[in-house]
């Protein structure tokens, strides 16, 4: 059973599988080397922990808060075996850059100055979602599912949006870019 960590206390090598994690908090702590697997963690609160060598395969986050956490030290490709899942989720400031998300599921987080730059969000579904200040320089969104995002502003001649699902609100972010003014 996954318990609280105090701020700068260490989990180190463990390995969890199935199991429900709730209301811990391990916030500014450091999680080294351990897996999680079809793992759900409801209510957690994960801010600026530090997943260094650290995969989470097929997990649900459901409820927690995940402010500044850097997700390109868990290993990159490895820690993205499976796709996860945040749902009503608040990760603002957190750093995504260059990772393979396709598949990943972000329902109606709050992802406001994310950086998502470079990223893989093909058949991302990031519905209901507040994407305020989120970086999308070089992200390939083709195929995702953006309806009913909030604060959605990207360049569309500098990301990939073939097939991507945006309803008429978010539809001004696009447009923004070339100077268009949709009244």
């Amino acid at each position: 059973m996954l318990e609280s960590l105090a701020p700068g206390e260490v989990l180190r090598g463990r390995e969890v599988v199935g199991e429900e994690v709730s209301g811990v908090s391990w916030e500014s702590a450091e999680v080294l080397d351990c897996v999680f697997e079809e793992c759900t963690f409801t209510s957690c609160n994960l801010s600026m922990t530090v997943l260094t060598d650290t995969r989470f395969v097929d997990c649900t986050f459901v409820g927690c808060k995940l402010l500044a956490v850097n997700w390109t030290a868990t290993g990159a490709g490895s820690m993205l075996a499976q796709p996860l899942r945040f749902e009503r989720c608040r990760l603002d400031g957190t750093t995504f850059a260059g990772l393979d998300l396709g598949g990943f599921v972000f329902r109606d987080c709050q992802l406001t100055d994310v950086d998502l730059s470079e990223c893989d969000l093909r058949r991302a579904d990031l519905g209901g979602s507040d994407l305020s200040g989120a970086r999308f320089s070089r992200a390939d969104l083709r195929d995702a599912d953006l309806r009913g995002t909030r604060g959605l502003a990207l360049d569309p001649r500098d990301t990939r949006l073939k097939g991507a699902r945006i309803d008429l609100d978010a539809a001004p972010g696009l447009l923004e870019v070339f100077g268009v003014v949709i009244t």
